[in-house]
């Protein structure tokens, strides 16, 4: 609760973001993007990283940040210091027995997936461009600031803040205050929102060092160097010159526990034997931390104002670099909508309903498989006392398919959330369907002399309506777009003859077929085929009304899209839509139109049969119950002339 703050002065804000750390700020970032800039981030920390932590982009999050125009100087900072094209190694020591190779090349044949790679940039490089970005885009980022108390209603958030240096304190009132605030969320924990998974694996530990071990990784090991040996068990990310980095050790021995009762003297000890030779070193910070994999069991309040992003929301160990990466995602996810709802072009449910719908299944999802992969790297011990208490640890996903493959299923997709199990897609053969990420690949737009490009680069700051070189129809059914204020800005960008073979196939579409795109980069919505005028007599849905509904309830106005070409009871298209609009003659769309009066009709039979089932099985049960009533009857002493027979019968009377 707020405490009594009258003489205090209140600031009126849109978002108030808690914790502008890599995530937060990348949220406020992608606020600002999408017209949100009457935002507020504070964090405790009196500035920007000053330790190289989650050095690990996932090509998912390099398309965000190349979104936001960040990627050419991310990708300039971390050549000067990393290998792009560096691998995954286990040994004994870094001067000791090599053991296996996890990974040859982390960005092996990422280039068919994705327009930007896997990189290394550690935080203390990278949290500078990013705050610069999101000051530059008019955000109010508060460092040396911390939230004391909050309490949230159905219009918003009113939270007590209060500047670390100063001791000055202020109250703020938002629509919306998102917990950014780590993985020990004391907004999480005010809320009572319980953490789920696989609890405390260990209490490990990071030291961080500076030192000169370029004979051991140059031309050798660069990347991550994972070190198993009778004394630790973790791994080092150094730089490509070997001279600054960090250890995990996440257990000791056959121990858990490397961080308890640890001193300096320890630390340099196990640095010691991980590095497995003399050599001279200055460790610059010790920092201990909780080994878990969990995810939050809701990501909302009652209120549906205050939300959880990013390790408040789920928490992994950093074995391949998954935990930064997913709360960068969540903000990816979320921003739009904010933005949406905050202008009035989106019903509420967008956030309250979708969000966590479409994030929470992947956070359990990333989970699941970063502790396969903690307990297959660091700690096989461990698999035999969880599966004995049922815990099913699954098989490994391929890095791909976790970071470019993950689906939504909710209402702000044209998906059927009956079929919501399917988390994971392969993205290098999977067609790009409403929840599928976008696939990657080269398009030529009509009306253009420019080269292809990348798809990536139609996306990112809208709705986006493709549509293949014969779809014409698709653009008459668009039209009221231009007029209807109600929608948010859809742009529409027709592929050139000849260059959407590709496209075509990786979407599901034919030439004369269309694909709407979601300003984060998910499918939302195709059609395979033309638009269709002029049959909503015989009961084919209007092309037109057909995308109004479909915008409709991706943006949480409305539920219903209609079928745009109807179908049998089996899934078959009654129409061709290859065939063109020329093809759709009266004859058909009659023949169409009884097809689907039979279907209605035999549909109609069915319901009825079930209807007189229940009928009887009602009757029966009537007839059981009076003959209970009667047995009672025969009896209970009901006669008041005990002299007379009782009657040998009672008679039912029947309606």
């Amino acid at each position: 609760m707020v405490a009594n703050a009258s003489d205090l002065p209140v600031e009126q804000t849109q978002v108030l973001v808690i914790g502008a750390s890599m995530v937060g700020m990348t949220l406020t970032a992608l606020l600002a993007k999408h017209g949100v800039r009457d935002c507020i981030a504070v964090e405790k920390h009196s500035s920007t990283a000053i330790h190289p932590r989650a050095a690990l982009f996932h090509p998912r999050t390099m398309q965000i940040y190349r979104e936001l125009g960040l990627y050419d100087s991310m990708a300039q900072e971390s050549t000067k210091h990393y290998d792009e094209y560096a691998g995954i190694f286990d040994v004994e020591s870094l001067a000791g027995k090599f053991r296996r190779q996890w990974l040859a090349n982390m960005n092996a044949g990422i280039e068919s997936l994705s327009p930007v790679m896997r990189l290394y940039l550690t935080q203390q490089i990278f949290e500078p461009i990013l705050l610069e970005k999101a000051r530059t885009g008019g955000i109010d980022i508060r460092h040396s600031t911390e939230l004391v108390s909050f309490c949230p209603d159905d219009a918003g958030v009113t939270a007590l803040v209060r500047n670390r240096d100063t001791g000055q304190k202020s109250v703020i009132r938002a629509q919306y205050m998102i917990a950014c605030d780590g993985s020990r969320s004391p907004i999480r924990e005010a809320l009572g929102i319980k953490m789920k998974g696989y609890g405390l694996m260990s209490h490990s530990l990071t030291i961080y060092f500076k030192a000169d071990l370029g004979k051991y990784v140059i031309g050798k090991y660069n990347g991550v160097i994972y070190v198993n040996n009778p004394t630790l068990r973790g791994f080092f990310r150094l730089d490509k010159a070997g001279r600054e980095g960090f250890l995990v050790v996440n257990m000791v021995g056959e121990k858990q526990h490397p961080a308890d009762n640890i001193t300096d003297e320890r630390a340099a000890e196990f640095l010691k034997a991980a590095i497995g030779a003399d050599a001279s070193f200055e460790i610059t910070l010790v920092a201990k931390w909780q080994a878990r994999c969990e995810v939050a069991e809701k990501y909302l309040d009652e209120s549906g104002r205050v939300i959880l992003v990013g390790d408040s929301a789920h928490v992994v160990t950093p074995h391949g670099g998954f935990g930064g990466n997913t709360g960068i995602h969540d903000t990816h996810n979320l921003a739009w909508k904010l933005a949406l709802v905050l202008s009035g072009k989106a019903g509420p449910a967008l956030v309250t309903e979708t969000y966590e719908k479409e994030r929470l299944p992947v956070a359990r999802k990333t989970v699941d498989q970063v502790f396969e992969r903690y307990i297959k790297r660091v700690a096989p011990e461990l698999r035999e006392p969880y599966e004995k208490e049922g815990f099913v640890i699954e098989d490994e996903a391929e890095d791909a398919h976790l970071e470019l493959g993950y689906r939504y299923w909710s209402r702000a997709l044209d998906t059927d959330q009956k079929q919501s199990s399917e988390t994971l897609e392969n993205p290098k053969t999977a067609t790009a369907k409403p929840g599928s990420m976008a696939r990657h690949v080269f398009v030529q737009l009509m009306d253009s002399d420019d080269e292809e490009i990348p798809i990536a680069d139609l996306l990112g700051e809208s709705f986006v309506l493709i549509l293949g070189s014969q779809a014409s129809g698709w653009i008459q059914a668009a039209q009221f777009l231009q007029t209807e204020k109600q929608f948010p800005e859809v742009k529409i960008h027709q592929l050139k003859a000849g260059s959407e073979v590709e496209f075509c196939s990786r979407y599901g579409i034919s030439s004369t077929g269309a694909v709407l795109i979601r300003p984060d980069g998910f499918v939302a919505w195709s059609e395979s085929g033309p638009a269709v005028f002029g049959f909503g007599g015989m009961g084919i849905p209007d092309s037109a009304e057909t995308l109004r509904c479909v915008l409709k309830k991706l943006l949480c106005l409305g539920d219903h899209i209609p079928s745009f070409i109807p179908q049998t009871a089996q899934g078959e298209r009654l129409i061709n839509r290859s065939e063109g609009l020329a093809s759709i003659t009266l004859s058909r769309a009659l023949f169409t139109r009884e097809q689907l009066l039979l279907e209605e009709k035999s549909r109609a039979l069915k319901q009825i049969e079930e209807i007189e089932r229940q009928l009887a099985d009602v009757k029966r049960l009537s007839v059981l119950q009076d003959e209970m009533a009667m047995l009672s009857m025969k009896l209970l002493p009901v006669w008041s002339d005990a002299t007379t027979n009782p009657p040998k019968h009672l008679f039912r009377i029947v309606a």
